[in-house]
């Protein structure tokens, strides 16, 4: 069974791919799919934010790419 830690993971960077398969089709994309993807990512984000430990939540921050900005 997976953690949180491990769950979030697997759903941000599934959502970072799909968007990136989203601007790459460009035009072609409903502009309403790209919000509803950013909007989830948002949502993991908070969900890092509330659940995670913050040596977890850095760790978390490291290991998909993100930094403080």
């Amino acid at each position: 069974m997976m953690n949180i830690f491990d769950t979030l993971q697997t759903l941000f960077l599934y959502d970072l791919r799909e968007l990136d398969q989203l601007e790459k089709r460009g035009w072609f994309v409903w502009p309403m799919t790209r919000v509803v993807k950013e909007e989830h990512l948002g949502r993991c984000c908070y969900w890092a934010e509330e659940f995670l430990s913050p040596a977890d939540l850095c760790v978390f921050k490291h290991e998909i790419g993100l930094d403080e900005q």
